[in-house]
């Protein structure tokens, strides 16, 4: 049986009164015989949807599509001309960042004053402060004025209160751009944990890969009317067919050849000492039989780089002390999407790299690995790790499968969160043409025509 719906929008329009001078607001008051002093500008025109109870629903249009507009009704800010609007009792909104926050007031007052606008208790806010501080994560900077907070503080904290209060619909317009990789990961791992209780989500956002990937639906806006509602990807293919730009020059390919790099294995070749990341904050899980020393991410050029165009090579470089005696290492990299999603990740067994059988204490590990950033424009941490496996167990790796093999791996050492690579579009030749691929990935492929003139058949 289908749900009745959490949020309707019904033949919902609004229209805004320009007046050329201010004397002309005063001179309307006064008009007789139907005289205007001003235009009508219409923000929204006849906009109909309906939101289920846990559905991701996005929003999307150019600046000026009426996005804002549309979600300050939602929200109850602004009242529309004409159509209706329901929704359910506790809507949370994050519509500009830390909108509500009292300057002078520190990051633990602000936590009550947001809480008490959006009509919770000051005991219910007492019990979850704790969680709503751990999840943004700012430290001491808690019980300081939010005046002197970066736009990344303000987002952690209002994020953090609005979807500790167990809101029935959240919206979020925009905020998440202004997190790192690492909180919007923690953010949408929120989200999804909200939806599955019954939380409708509703996402305003530029960023089409967040919304294509997140939002089940979403409405695309243009000039203030619906030219879609539907699946998001849909959504999300018209908004970048009508923002693709005309006449645009030829662009030169990003170097993506895959030879390795000159002299990698050989004693003169290892990044300089100033080339390596530093990852004393990295998420670490050790056993004591191995650490990792050093981390570094290099160009085709050998330059130390963490912003690559698409389909550029991304050099990894990583060291480990070897603490104890060891059979066969296998270490890997993976590429981790601001969603959580691992993109890729490959080892040294699954390369068929040539590994030593066994390695004794005090040894150091040197591990190379190129990847083709053929991905999506976007942002992606990385992590790296090295496991153990039996010398019997490496000699017979290919009878077995891909669970066997994994059962028998010791994990000696993890780091995660080590930094924030960028994919960026092509920046030259982008042959045959400037569109790239749809979703995360270039998979290898091919496609093909046959032409049947008229009036042949097969």
């Amino acid at each position: 049986m289908c749900s009745s719906p959490l949020v309707t929008v019904e033949g919902v329009s609004k229209v805004y009164h320009l007046y050329k001078r201010p004397q002309d607001r005063l001179r309307q008051l006064v008009a007789v015989g139907g005289h205007k002093y001003y235009r009508e500008h219409w923000a929204l025109r006849d906009v109909s949807f309906d939101i289920s109870p846990g559905e991701s629903f996005g929003i999307i249009g150019r600046n000026g599509a009426g996005k804002s507009t549309l979600l300050q009704i939602m929200a109850g800010v602004l009242q529309p001309t004409s159509g209706r609007v329901e929704t359910p009792g506790r809507v949370a909104a994050l519509l500009e960042l830390g909108s509500g926050f009292k300057p002078e007031f520190t990051g633990r007052q602000n936590v009550f004053i947001n809480a008490a606008v959006l009509g919770v208790p000051r005991k219910v806010t007492e019990e979850r402060l704790e969680e709503i501080i751990e999840f943004a994560d700012i430290g001491a900077h808690i019980d300081q004025p939010v005046r002197t907070y970066s736009s990344g503080m303000f987002l952690r904290l209002a994020f953090a209160v609005t979807i500790s209060l167990e809101p029935e619909l959240l919206i979020v317009d925009e905020a998440l751009a202004v997190g790192d990789i690492f909180f919007r990961q923690k953010c949408y791992a929120r989200l999804e944990a909200l939806m599955a209780k019954g939380v409708g989500v509703v996402l305003v956002s530029h960023a089409m890969n967040d919304v294509a990937q997140f939002c089940k639906r979403a409405l695309y806006l243009e000039r203030g009317q619906t030219r879609f509602l539907g699946p998001a990807m849909e959504a999300v293919k018209l908004y970048m067919l009508a923002a693709r730009p005309t006449g645009a020059g030829p662009l030169a390919s990003a170097e993506s050849g895959l030879e390795p790099p000159q002299g990698f294995g050989e004693a003169d070749f290892w990044p300089g000492p100033d080339d390596f990341l530093d990852i004393s904050g990295a998420g670490r899980a050790e056993n004591g039989l191995a650490e990792c020393s050093r981390v570094a991410v290099l160009d085709h050029q050998g330059a130390p780089s963490l912003a690559f165009e698409q389909g550029g090579l991304a050099n990894f470089y990583v060291e480990y002390r070897v603490l104890a005696d060891l059979e066969v290492p296998v270490a890997g990299v993976e590429l981790v999407s601001d969603r959580g999603v691992i993109v890729f990740g490959k080892n040294t067994l699954q390369y068929d790299c040539l590994v030593p059988e066994f390695v004794p204490a005090g040894s150091i590990l040197r591990f190379c690995f190129q990847v083709k950033l053929d991905i999506h424009v976007g942002e992606y941490s990385f992590n790296v790790g090295l496991t153990t496996m039996g010398a019997k167990d490496f000699a017979r790796r290919s009878e077995m499968t891909h669970p066997e093999l994994d059962s028998r791996n010791t994990v000696l050492s993890t780091l995660s969160g080590l930094a924030c690579l960028a994919v960026t579009f092509r920046q030259t030749d982008t042959s045959p043409v400037q569109l790239t691929h749809h979703g995360l990935a270039n998979l290898p492929g091919q496609a093909s025509l046959a032409f049947l003139p008229s009036g042949e058949t097969p």
